[in-house]
C-alpha cells in the first residue's frame, strides 16, 4: 500500500480512500499505559468524490477518536451534509459522560453514507453503532475483506484484549442493548435455558466460572443473553439468550429451525429438522453430514485413499456461516436441499455484503449477529476468520466446480456442486497433528491448540483424523477426551 500524497479537493477512487484511511489509522497514537488502545483512521469525502478531511485517535489531543475530531474539531463550522465517511472500525456508541460516542457525532453530521473496515471486536457493543446509523437512515457499507484483514492485523492485540473482557466478570456498567433480539422475553424464564447448552458453552470457552454463579450470570448480562430488573433482583431471557441457550427456542422463533431435504433419483425425500439451542446445533449438524456424506478410505496399506464426492469442508462451513450470518427476524429457516448433483444452502436475509463480493471470495468477515458469532467461535464452532471464504475459493483448484452465489428476494443461495467421486491421497506423515502426538503421546484439543495456535475445532477435526487413520484412540468424552498415540 503505496504512502502517496493525498491533496484536499482532489477527487480519488474508493479503493485509494480506503487505503488512506488505512495510512491514517497507522499514525495512530495511545493514551493508555495498562491496555492497548485501538489504532483507528477516518476520511471525510464530499458529494462530488473529493477527499475533505482525514483524522487518526489522538491527532489533535490524547484520547480524541478519530471521527469526533473530524466533526468537532477540524470541521466544527462546517455542514457536512450529505457527504461520505471512510473509518476503519465501526464508530463507537458510549463514552465516558459527558462524552459521546463516535455514532452520534455521525448521525448529528447528517452524514449519507459510512464505509466501515471492521466491525467493533468487543462482542458485547459489536454491531451497535452500525445498528444506530442505519436507523438514522445512513447507509453503511465494509471494506473488501483484504483490507478487513489488514486492519484487524494491525489491531490484534487490541482485538485480543476486547473479546477477553467479554469472557471475564467485572462491575462495570453494561451499555443497554439496542437491537429488538436483545430485550427481555416477558414470558420465558432462567429456567427455560437449556442446562446442557449452558455446561458445554461454559467448558468449550473455556469459561472460569460455574453455572448460576453471580460471575456467570454478569456474563450473560454483558452479552445480551438475559435482562436484569435492579428492583426485583429477578432475570430473564432475551431473544438472544433464548436462541443459544434455550431448550425450545422454536417455541418463540419457529424460524431458527435448520431443515434438511434429500433427494436421490428414484427415492422418495428424506428430510430432518434440526432445532435447539444454537450451541449444540453445529455438532449435531456436522454428525449428520457424516452420515448423508461419508468418507469412504481404503486401509489394507499405506498411504490411505479417501473418496468424496462433495466439498466437505466448505459445505460444513457455509452451513455454519447461515446459522451464524443469517436473519433470525425473518420467517424462513435455513434450508439445505440435496440432490444427486449439487447442495444448496439457503440462508434468510440480505447479506451485509454486495452478491459480487461473494462471487470473487473477497466479502470480510463481519457478522450481523456479533454476539452469536463470538460464542460460536469462542466454543469452536465455527473456523478462524475468513476460513469458509478461503475454503470456497479453493473448489475449483481442488477439481471442483466453482460454487454460486444468488440473491433470491431476501435469501442467499450459496449452491456447491456434487462431483464424480475424487480420489485424495494422504500419506501418513502428512496428517496434521502426527508430530505432536509422537511427540507427546497423549494430546487434548486444548493441549493441541496451545502447541499449534490453530482453533478450538481444527484441534478436534485433526485429532479425529488422527484416530480415523488408525494412529490414535480417544479416551474419555467433552473437552477433556485424551488422543492416545497407538504404537
Amino acid at each position: 500500500m503505496a504512502n502517496k500524497e493525498y491533496k484536499k479537493g482532489e477527487i480519488y477512487s474508493h479503493q485509494e480512500y480506503i487505503e488512506l484511511s488505512i495510512i491514517e489509522m497507522r499514525k495512530s497514537k495511545s493514551e493508555h499505559s495498562d491496555k492497548t488502545d485501538p489504532k483507528v483512521g477516518a476520511v471525510l469525502v464530499d458529494p462530488e468524490g473529493r477527499l475533505v478531511e482525514t483524522a487518526h485517535r489522538g491527532e489533535i489531543r490524547s484520547g480524541d477518536h478519530a471521527e469526533y475530531s473530524i466533526f468537532s474539531k477540524k470541521l466544527r463550522a462546517k455542514d457536512v451534509s450529505g457527504y461520505t465517511l471512510y473509518t476503519t472500525l465501526e464508530p463507537c456508541v458510549e463514552r465516558n459522560h459527558p462524552k459521546m460516542g463516535c455514532s452520534f457525532h455521525t448521525i448529528d453530521a447528517r452524514i449519507a453514507k459510512v464505509f466501515i473496515g471492521h466491525k467493533d471486536p468487543d462482542p458485547t457493543v459489536a454491531g451497535d453503532g452500525v445498528y444506530l446509523l442505519e436507523k438514522a437512515k445512513i447507509a453503511v457499507d465494509f471494506y473488501d475483506k483484504k483490507y478487513s484483514d489488514i486492519i484487524a492485523k494491525e489491531n490484534e492485540q487490541f482485538f485480543k484484549e476486547a473479546r477477553q473482557r467479554a469472557k471475564e466478570a467485572n462491575d462495570r456498567e453494561i451499555t443497554p442493548s439496542l437491537t429488538p433480539f436483545q430485550k427481555e422475553l416477558t414470558n420465558f424464564e432462567i429456567t427455560d435455558f437449556s442446562e446442557e447448552a449452558q455446561r458445554v458453552m461454559i467448558e468449550r470457552m473455556g469459561l472460569k466460572f460455574k453455572m448460576g454463579t453471580d460471575a456467570y450470570n454478569t456474563f450473560l448480562y454483558k452479552l445480551s443473553l438475559i435482562k436484569v430488573k435492579e428492583k426485583t433482583n429477578t432475570a430473564k431471557p432475551t431473544g438472544l439468550g433464548l436462541l443459544l441457550l434455550g431448550k425450545e427456542p422454536e417455541l418463540e422463533f419457529p424460524q431458527a429451525r435448520l431443515k434438511f431435504t434429500i433427494r436421490t433419483q428414484g427415492q422418495d425425500p428424506i428430510i430432518k429438522d434440526f432445532n435447539g439451542p444454537l450451541v449444540l446445533l453445529p455438532d449435531k449438524i456436522e454428525e449428520y453430514l457424516e452420515v448423508v456424506f461419508p468418507k469412504h478410505v481404503t486401509r489394507t496399506n499405506f498411504p490411505r485413499d479417501e473418496k468424496r464426492d462433495i466439498p466437505y469442508r466448505a459445505l460444513l462451513e457455509v452451513i455454519m456461516n447461515a446459522i451464524v450470518h443469517r436473519d433470525y427476524t425473518l420467517n424462513p429457516k435455513i434450508m439445505i436441499d440435496v440432490d444427486d448433483n449439487k447442495v444448496v444452502v439457503s440462508s434468510p436475509g440480505i447479506p451485509l455484503a454486495p452478491i459480487e463480493k461473494f462471487r470473487t471470495f473477497s466479502v470480510a468477515s463481519n457478522s450481523r449477529n456479533p454476539k452469536i458469532a463470538f460464542i460460536l467461535f469462542e466454543m469452536g464452532l465455527v473456523e478462524e476468520r475468513g476460513f469458509g471464504m478461503e475454503e470456497l475459493s479453493k473448489l475449483e483448484k481442488n477439481g471442483f466446480q466453482k460454487p454460486t452465489f444468488e440473491l433470491d428476494n431476501n435469501v442467499l443461495k450459496t449452491t456447491l456442486f456434487r462431483g464424480s467421486s475424487s480420489t485424495i491421497t494422504t500419506d501418513v506423515k502428512d496428517l496434521k497433528g502426527l508430530k505432536e502426538l509422537l511427540e507427546h503421546k497423549t494430546l487434548t484439543s486444548a493441549k493441541y491448540v496451545e502447541l499449534t495456535g490453530v482453533s478450538e475445532r481444527t484441534a478436534r477435526r485433526h485429532l479425529n483424523d488422527l484416530v480415523k487413520a488408525g494412529k490414535a484412540q480417544k479416551s474419555g468424552d467433552g473437552p477433556a477426551t485424551e488422543y492416545l498415540l497407538i504404537e
